[in-house]
């Protein structure tokens, strides 16, 4: 459920992941790779980086950017964001 209603660029936010509007787009600072070759897709609700090819959910975001398990990535956007 947290995957399709926590929108992705709400979780970047919350992350303090550097953010920024280029050319109408919502990129965002890759947690993997530190650069801004990404775009965000409202629709799917996933960020793509086009360098590293790394797609992530709200989820995925999370354990990337924290470096933590998926049970505490879970945990995270249930203690910090209200679906």
């Amino acid at each position: 459920m947290l995957r399709n209603h926590v929108p992705i660029d709400t979780v970047i936010a919350l992350l303090n992941i550097e953010a920024r509007i280029a050319h109408n787009l919502f990129r965002f600072r890759c947690p993997l790779c530190g650069k801004f070759h990404t775009a965000v897709e409202q629709n799917t609700n996933l960020a793509r980086c086009f360098d590293c090819k790394q797609n992530f959910n709200p989820i995925d975001m999370v354990m990337t950017a924290m470096n933590s398990s998926f049970i505490e990535a879970v945990q995270f956007l249930e203690d910090n964001i209200n679906p």
